[in-house]
């Protein structure tokens, strides 16, 4: 499975965004293969966030795609045998068609799969296998370069591997030593008299000699002759008659007082076919120079290119080198150095400042358990690293300095390797969060924490603008909070209300909600903004279970404060997240009818003398993991057709009692009377209800409903 970062994300995401449009489908996906686990893993899945689907090789029509090496059309999923629809049920989608081709690597090896979901017009052809063919060729393209992308990356980034190719180059690199032995040698071998390298000079255009047997304290540049024909044209030449040639040039001969006989020339290429410079071989001892002197000049010519690219490698690797040790010592990170043996090699400034270390106190080659007590812990994770290779990376350790000053930091612990990817320590790195935990904790009293960083970590907000996505709304509301606030005083009040709002915000975010604001003394709860999670809806609904429960115990506690009761309402559908607002003041959160819906259900619990009302979304959201009973069918304000509510029994792993069952079946079928107007047999139904458990308001109101219907018409 191709690492992920955020170069090869961004690549394949834009990417599908053209496959999509230029398909016309809803959604497309990449699927790479994880050979460890015989698995195909979505790398980049549109629609999908924060989920890796992991489809076994062979199995639904990705799986099958990859093993068959065959592209598959299915315009009827619902009928085919191939597809597998625990995926739609597990992300909420429905998948109506399916186009998927096999990914194949430059060896013609399958890596993975292309998919292309619900054609938006029509139905899936050959016709769209030929376009998205030619999309996978380009994903496969991406992969590799990706693959060469990271490997370079990684030789750039990794310091041990850097030091230790220094260590092996620094006295075999000097170019100008390799050029004297392999133009020696050159001239031996093809029986010349003299050899030279000329380079192109980039600025001027000419070829200077770099080396040149014979010449050895003089440079010749020129822009004429055999020479400068061969590095324009990039073809080798033999010329064994050179003063009759049109391009030999006299006037070097004549400034050196050598004549020149015979002349073989090669071009010296980079990496990407481009003249660096050309060599040339000059007066054979005995006969003309021939093909097999061609052959013999043009092997050297690849060992000068291999010289050049190394010398020029060992420069560019000792300005990495100088420019990370002056990195390191200037970087707001502290880092540190730990051998196999697990003793420090490097310390950097930062780290001495970080912890309020002297600069005296040089911490080389001290062993990590013979540092104090504070700083020991730190280091606790580099064997581990260095014994599995693993990175370590801990967040928000607190670390005493003093009686007065502690400090916060984030930790990683890297695995330090040598060329042959030998693991001989390990880099600590410490990002001092301190400041930053200040600002997350103190913001957070006033903006939802999720979005904390955003602000902190994005100058454009923009990033906060309109977006569509489902969650769950959660309002609560103190019952007859009016009448409290005229029975007692507005310092009692405060304290009711602060210790009521510390209990309910303890249950939302125990059950990852966000909060979304106070509004008097209600709560507007979300789950699943911005990032949605399939079980939104189950945490709030066992957020709002927590909420009694917090609440009882509060009210228990609180001999001498008022008891508080609390009605919830509960919806889930798509919403508006965003900033709204003004340019000088906004806040993030979410409109439109979920949340006014959760607003009625809350305001309808009063109606029906209950604590929890659920929309139906919830309810079908919900009613594998909860005991729910349907209650009645309300008209909201705004709209014409009348939604289902539902509330919540209790969890099903604590089964109901067989008085419970009995009621709920007898309050079902008087709903279902109810609802057809058959008033008298509702009413029978009702009845048998509340003598099961008089206590049931909603009962007692359809009740009353029954007998208002049953006084104005006739059954």
């Amino acid at each position: 499975m191709l690492k992920k970062s955020e170069k090869i994300l961004g690549e394949v995401n834009s990417l599908l965004l053209q496959v999509s449009k230029v398909m016309k489908v809803e959604r497309s996906s990449l699927f790479l293969l994880n050979k460890d686990t015989s698995t195909l893993e979505s790398l980049v899945a549109q629609g999908v966030k924060n989920i890796i689907i992991s489809v076994p090789v062979g199995r639904g029509i990705v799986g099958t795609t990859f093993k068959k090496e065959h592209p598959i059309i299915e315009n009827n999923t619902q009928e085919s045998a191939l597809f597998d629809g625990s995926y739609d049920r597990q992300l909420h989608f429905t998948t109506k068609s399916v186009i998927c081709v096999p990914v194949f690597n430059e060896n013609g090896v399958a890596i993975g799969a292309l998919q292309c979901l619900n054609k938006n017009e029509g139905v899936f052809t050959k016709k769209d296998i030929k376009v998205i063919n030619s999309f996978a060729a380009a994903v496969a393209l991406i992969i590799k370069n990706s693959e060469l992308y990271l490997a370079s990356e990684h030789i750039k980034n990794n310091f041990s591997t850097l030091l230790d190719v220094f260590k092996a180059v620094s006295s075999e690199l000097n170019l100008n030593k390799l050029i004297q032995v392999v133009m020696n040698k050159a001239a031996e071998i093809t029986n010349a008299d003299r050899s030279s390298l000329f380079l192109v000079d980039e600025e001027t255009g000419e070829l200077w000699t770099v080396f040149a047997k014979g010449l050895e304290d003089k440079t010749v540049r020129t822009k004429k002759g055999i020479v400068a024909q061969v590095a324009k044209s990039k073809k080798a030449s033999i010329v064994n008659d050179p003063y009759n040639h049109p391009h030999f040039d006299i006037s070097v001969d004549k400034k050196t007082k050598y004549i020149t006989k015979s002349i073989v020339s090669v071009p010296v290429f980079n990496t990407q076919n481009k003249v660096l410079g050309v060599i040339q071989a000059i007066n054979k001892h005995k006969d003309a120079f021939n093909e097999n002197d061609l052959e013999i000049l043009t092997g050297f010519a690849s060992q000068i290119r291999i010289a050049i690219e190394n010398a020029k490698l060992f420069d560019q690797i000792q300005g990495i080198k100088n420019h990370l040790d002056i990195l390191v010592q200037n970087l707001d990170n502290g880092i540190v150095t730990v051998d196999k043996s697990l003793k420090i090699n490097t310390v950097n400034d930062t780290f001495i400042r970080m912890f309020g270390l002297k600069k005296a106190q040089d911490l080389t080659d001290i062993h990590i358990n013979a540092l104090k007590t504070e700083l020991r812990s730190l280091f606790t994770y580099c064997e581990e690293t260095i014994c599995t290779g693993k990175k370590n990376y801990h967040e928000e350790l607190e670390v005493k300095i003093n009686s007065e000053k502690s400090v916060t930091v984030n930790l990683s612990v890297l695995p330090m390797q040598d060329a042959k990817e030998n693991i001989i320590g390990a880099i600590v790195v410490f990002n001092d969060i301190s400041q930053e935990k200040r600002i997350q904790s103190n913001l957070s009293r006033y903006i939802p924490k999720h979005l904390v960083k955003e602000v902190m970590n994005h100058d454009n907000l923009s990033l906060l603008n309109g977006n569509f996505s489902k969650c769950s709304i959660l309002f609560s509301d103190i019952r007859n909070f009016t009448t409290l606030t005229e029975e007692f005083g507005a310092i009692q009040i405060v304290e009711l209300l602060n210790k009521y709002f510390e209990a309910m915000i303890t249950s939302v975010y125990k059950y990852n909600g966000i909060l979304d604001k106070y509004i008097g003394d209600a709560i507007m709860t979300v789950f699943g903004v911005p990032y949605a999670n399939i079980s939104d809806a189950k945490n709030a609904v066992n957020c709002a279970l927590d909420m009694f429960s917090m609440l009882a115990k509060l009210n228990k506690e609180n001999t001498k404060l008022p008891i508080l009761n609390i009605g919830i309402g509960i919806s889930t559908g798509n919403v508006v997240s965003g900033n709204i607002g003004s340019k000088t003041r906004f806040e993030y959160t979410v409109i439109g009818d979920s949340v006014n819906l959760a607003a009625r259900l809350e305001s309808a619990t009063k109606i029906y003398g209950i604590n929890l009302l659920i929309c139906e979304n919830t309810f079908n959201e919900i009613k594998d993991a909860f005991h729910c009973r349907e209650i009645d069918t309300l008209l909201v304000k705004g709209k014409q057709i009348p939604v289902k509510i539902f509330s919540v029994l209790d969890q099903k792993n604590k089964p109901l009692t067989q008085k419970q069952q009995e009621f709920n079946v007898k309050y079902s079928k008087g709903l279902a009377h109810f609802r057809d107007n058959k008033y008298q047999k509702a009413k029978q139904f009702f009845k048998e209800a509340d003598a099961l458990m008089p206590n049931d308001s909603p009962t007692k109101v359809l009740l009353k409903k029954c007998n208002e219907f049953l006084l104005n018409t006739v059954e």
